[in-house]
């Protein structure tokens, strides 16, 4: 026992600094082969810092009226003010948050989702495979802002509905092209191997199977978020996403405000260069995961 643990004691400093400078290599390589995805994270870091502590950004209550009623920006009002005087800084800042709560929740469940039912078809077959086929094919042909529409329509605005609407379009998409990935690990050399022992079907699936979509399904949750985030817009554009006076990007390029954008340009470009700066960053970001975790696009010169 003595021996074991001197051999510990020895060992077990070397570990720490060896993991961590593999860690530290592999954020220098990505760095290097990765300057846009890594400007993209720069955005990101920003924008999630900007969203989470908006108090402490010299902003005020988005929702409250003001008497400076159009103003240009200027050092009172960074970002100007609207028609009813709100200031435009702190309803773009906080205007973040909805967006990246929307595409974040959204995000996750659309994923899940979409690999539980691309297991289960791909995986089991049958009869199976043809009535979760036939279901992706007839949601898929829905557009989403249809169904942020009915379901708002149905539920009434708020954060939860939007995120259902999305949520419902978008697994189907996922969840057929994780299936072709499935598909393809269903017939690889270690499942039989795994069937041959005894390993049951669920344990395959989720122990084996799920491992190795791990990386697509990293990808496409990246490659998701940015059109979640512009599904959630346009929701808010149309007054069928968030309640009215709540702060969103779209709301603000929507609604009374665009019979101003002439007068008051500012009302247009401050919330739209935010959705764009941030859409940007995502897909920038889906476009580095996807080289560097896509072992179909590894080596092949392909870039985004």
């Amino acid at each position: 026992m003595a021996a074991h643990t001197e051999i510990l004691d020895v060992v077990a400093p070397r570990l720490v600094p060896s993991f961590l400078s593999r860690r530290a290599r592999g954020i220098r390589r990505f760095i290097r082969r990765q300057p846009l995805g890594t400007a993209a994270i720069v955005v990101i870091v920003v924008l999630v810092f900007a969203a989470l502590f908006a108090p402490l950004l010299n902003t005020t209550d988005p929702k409250e009226f003001g008497e400076d009623i159009l103003a240009e920006p200027g050092s009172a009002h960074w970002f100007g003010t609207n028609r009813n005087g709100q200031d435009m800084w702190s309803r773009v800042v906080y205007g973040a948050r909805p967006s990246l709560a929307v595409g974040l929740a959204t995000v996750t469940f659309s994923v899940i989702g979409g690999a539980v039912l691309a297991l289960l078809a791909g995986y089991a077959g049958g009869w199976i495979d043809i009535a979760i086929s036939r279901l992706f094919e007839v949601v898929n042909s829905i557009p989403a802002i249809l169904f942020g529409l009915v379901i708002g329509v149905a539920m009434g605005q708020g954060l939860w509905p939007v995120v259902i609407a999305v949520t419902v379009a978008f697994t189907p998409a996922i969840g057929r092209i994780l299936r072709g990935s499935v598909l393809a690990e269903r017939n690889r050399q270690y499942v039989e191997a795994a069937q041959v022992i005894g390993a049951s079907g669920p344990r395959v699936m989720f122990r084996h199977v799920l491992p190795n979509i791990l990386p697509l399904m990293i990808v496409i949750a990246s490659t998701t978020l940015p059109a979640a985030i512009l599904t959630e817009a346009a929701l808010s554009y149309l007054g069928v996403g968030l309640p009215v006076g709540d702060p969103s990007w779209g709301q603000d390029l929507g609604g009374s405000a665009r019979s101003l954008f002439t007068l008051a340009p500012w009302l247009a470009i401050f919330p739209g260069l935010a959705l764009s700066l941030t859409v940007l960053a995502f897909n920038l970001l889906g476009d580095a995961l996807r080289d560097e975790l896509d072992p179909r696009l590894r080596g092949s010169g392909i870039r985004g």
